[in-house]
């Protein structure tokens, strides 16, 4: 669900155009172009712990009971197929590729075999250490994506531009830091990028997830507002608030209840030292430390969480098998609907023990806006 921005006026953005001998020379220091690099700026809202006893939103209790109902009824889900993006870093040698950003042909390199993901959104994410005509670590991010190789094109219903630099340098053409809004073009429902809070494979092999999680949310159940740091909302979707008291804004930060023991939380069929487990407890810390913030919406009752799609990640040698394309059946604890697996108290995430944060920004950290109105692109 995207978000139309106007963060960068065109004649800003149109100097960063062009062929290679009249690109600006990219910004000097280190190009965060490894898979496993968190990105965006260290001060981003995403990469900042939750502090001891923050303050929470006066409507938490009744957002969180609803959380917990909807999760007893519909389908907790933490998907690795299906409309998550798959993440693909390109090449100097890879070719260009032509596509339409913020109402301007552009130029994005390709590694031969690239392709969408699937499910109704195809999104498809692509990063270029060193881009030309942006400078280093740039972000394309497509929504309803196709690839024409014959053609070497690029198209879909939306797309962004967005630096995803993690070194604090201000690399943006307007003069700001990283924080996973675009530089041109759009972003998702929030108006951010899809790899923000997105997780990656080489955190997890590297045994801690250290960011919050993006979470889509039941669309009925979420209000017409949003706070940092999103920058726009698309929701409630082709439908109605069904309860303004319990329904959640667009940036709304969760916190797991920092009082549940992580490493009791268990896997069915699985023992305490297999992959599964592992990977459980890491979203389980994850949630307690950095909590998950709404990004999306989806189906009524429904909660997912998202990870890069397994195209690019190979989830199966890292965690596990999927069941149903999904590694649902990882995170869904004893109070979710039957779905064939038995589940006792100690399983998945306790749903029903999280809480909603006043402030889903630090208040260190100055919470950035757009001036444009909202609209969205799915």
């Amino acid at each position: 669900m995207l978000a139309a921005l106007g963060l960068v006026l065109a004649a800003a953005t149109a100097l960063f155009l062009g062929r290679d001998d009249e690109a600006p020379p990219p910004p000097s220091g280190p190009t965060p172009h490894a898979a496993h690099a968190v990105p965006y700026d260290p001060q981003y809202a995403f990469k900042r712990p939750i502090p001891a006893d923050p303050e929470l939103e006066p409507r938490s209790d009744a957002i969180a009971a609803r959380l917990a109902e909807n999760r007893s009824r519909g389908a907790v889900t933490l998907a690795s197929r299906s409309d998550v993006p798959p993440v693909y870093v390109v090449g100097t040698g890879d070719p260009f590729y032509s596509v339409t950003v913020g109402g301007e042909s552009r130029r994005f390199r390709v590694p031969e075999g690239a392709r969408p993901g699937d499910g109704a959104d195809h999104p498809l994410v692509l990063l270029d250490p060193r881009h030309p005509d942006y400078g280093r670590a740039t972000e394309l991010r497509l929504f309803r994506a196709e690839v024409n190789e014959g053609a070497r094109r690029l198209a879909g219903d939306g797309a962004g531009l967005f630096h995803y630099n993690n070194d604090g340098a201000a690399v943006n053409p307007d003069g700001s830091r990283s924080e996973a809004q675009p530089f041109a073009g759009i972003g998702t429902g929030s108006g951010l990028s899809i790899l923000a809070g997105l997780i990656r494979p080489d955190e997890v092999r590297a045994g801690e997830i250290r960011h919050a999680l993006r979470f889509a949310y039941s669309a009925p159940d979420f209000s017409d507002r949003f706070r940092a740091p999103a920058i726009s909302t698309d929701q409630p979707k082709d439908t109605e608030t069904r309860d303004p008291s319990s329904a959640m804004d667009m940036g709304m930060r969760l916190q797991l209840d920092p009082a549940v023991d992580c490493d009791a939380r268990t896997v069915p069929g699985r023992s305490s030292g297999s992959r599964e487990t592992r990977f459980l407890r890491m979203i389980c810390r994850a949630l307690q430390d950095y909590g998950m913030i709404a990004v999306d919406g989806t189906g009524e009752n429904g909660l997912v969480l998202m990870m890069e799609h397994t195209e690019t990640a190979a989830w199966p040698r890292i965690v596990g098998d999927e069941r149903f394309d999904s590694y649902s059946w990882l995170v869904r604890d004893d109070g979710v609907p039957r779905d064939g697996t038995s589940r006792d108290p100690s399983s998945g995430i306790p749903w029903d023990r999280c809480r909603v944060l006043k402030l889903s920004v630090p208040r260190s950290i100055p919470a950035r806006t757009t001036s444009s109105g909202a609209s969205g692109d799915r």
